[in-house]
């Protein structure tokens, strides 16, 4: 049943990190949903889907890492993937509780890397299109690579502009709206090369940390930045359920209007089959309508 709903937001200090939230009007006991970004974006990714696990009685909050959207500023070309990691832990330390942490993209690896450091704090990972641990990296990149990354980089530099036909042609699964929306909230966005770098040489993960951890990995098929091979592999290492969207693109998977709301459907689904397992893990007693 689809329930009202009410957002918040929360400032955390001293890390400067904001959170946006989507709750339902009614609590319940299930565990608080932490949704952490990817490159160059913000909780605005999350707007949709956010709202929609809300709706059926999941609260979920939508934070920023540090110097992204409506968090803080920062060094970028300082900032590196424990920078990032650290803020994640500034996000569970907000919500008081176990949580489930769905990430996209670099978000997903982050979210692998605070687990595996502090696995007692996230009683779920949902990892959708994951940028890929040391251990399913499918190359090594050489120095000349490296040095190509800039300190900070832009949407321009990532690939992520050019004109609507030519954003439509990667991302099919998005409408003009949706390409629109990605466009303005794009403009301005700068993301650490130096976190990059360290992803392009391999992000260690005590994945033997994870296996009590219950996971869901997702794989989108017209991803041309982390294609479903990859995600694949990271789901294998992770013991992992796996799901793939062949018509699903990078994007496509949590903003795009074709193709969101059978992700966020999927991710609904497991969050209920797994959530009798995650409240005795968090100590939480839940009747049938929690």
């Amino acid at each position: 049943m689809v329930q009202a709903i009410k957002r918040d937001e929360a400032f955390i200090e001293p890390e400067g990190i904001h959170i946006e939230t989507h709750q339902p009007e009614r609590r319940s006991r299930k565990p608080p949903l932490l949704l952490v970004h990817g490159v160059l974006t913000g909780s605005w990714i999350w707007t949709d889907f956010a709202a929609y696990l809300a709706e059926r009685g999941w609260e979920a909050h939508a934070m920023n890492l540090r110097g992204h959207f409506t968090s803080a500023p920062a060094e970028l070309d300082a900032t590196t993937m424990a920078d990032y990691a650290d803020d994640v832990g500034a996000a569970l330390r907000q919500l008081g509780r176990p949580s489930v942490v769905i990430g996209w993209g670099i978000g997903a690896l982050v979210a692998l890397m605070r687990a595996a450091e502090r696995p007692r704090d996230v009683l779920g990972l949902i990892l959708l299109a994951p940028s890929p641990p040391a251990a399913a990296l499918p190359r090594r990149p050489d120095e000349h690579e490296l040095r190509s990354v800039p300190g900070i980089y832009d949407a321009a530099w990532w690939g992520w502009s050019g004109t609507t036909d030519e954003l439509r042609s990667r991302m099919p699964d998005m409408s003009e709206a949706d390409i629109g929306k990605m466009r303005e909230l794009l403009d301005g966005a700068r993301e650490s090369g130096r976190a990059r770098r360290e992803r392009m040489r391999g992000v260690a993960i005590d994945m033997a940390a994870l296996a009590d951890v219950p996971s869901l990995v997702i794989g989108a098929g017209l991803d041309d930045i982390i294609p479903p091979n990859e995600a694949r592999h990271t789901a294998d290492l992770l013991g992992a359920a796996y799901e793939y969207v062949p018509s699903a693109s990078h994007f496509g998977l949590v903003m795009g209007e074709d193709t969101w709301p059978d992700v966020a459907a999927s991710v609904f689904g497991w969050l209920e089959e797994q959530r009798h397992r995650m409240a005795v893990a968090g100590g939480v007693t839940v009747s049938a309508r929690s």
